[in-house]
């Protein structure tokens, strides 16, 4: 389906070894458009114990500081701390306002 997220043109690629089989499932997949926000889509139903999605965020932030490293040539610790003041100052200020566009387990 052309008009499928994962068909974007702006999608990430997933031919750089991920490995997915037919028992995997996507939990979450985020968007950025510039100066409109972020597009967050979450299929709550995966993951009924929402202590587990903690787990998974904690295990995609060390993913991205690694990745952070690698692209723009910055320790990785030093962009973990980065990713974790980010998250925590906006859990503190709420920053943003959620809007839910889809009621139900995706928003």
């Amino acid at each position: 389906m052309a008009d499928h997220p994962a068909n974007h043109p702006n999608a990430i690629a997933l031919d750089k070894g991920a490995q997915l089989t037919s028992e995997s499932v996507e939990v979450a997949r985020i968007w950025i458009t510039n100066g409109a926000g972020s597009n967050v889509l979450i299929d709550a139903g995966i993951l009924e114990d929402p202590t587990v999605f903690g787990y998974l965020i904690a295990d995609t932030i060390r993913h991205a500081a690694r990745a952070y490293a690698g692209t723009w040539g910055i320790d990785e610790d030093a962009a973990l701390q980065a990713i974790v003041d980010g998250v925590g100052t906006e859990l503190r200020e709420q920053f943003t306002t959620i809007t839910t566009i889809q009621e139900g387990t995706i928003n």
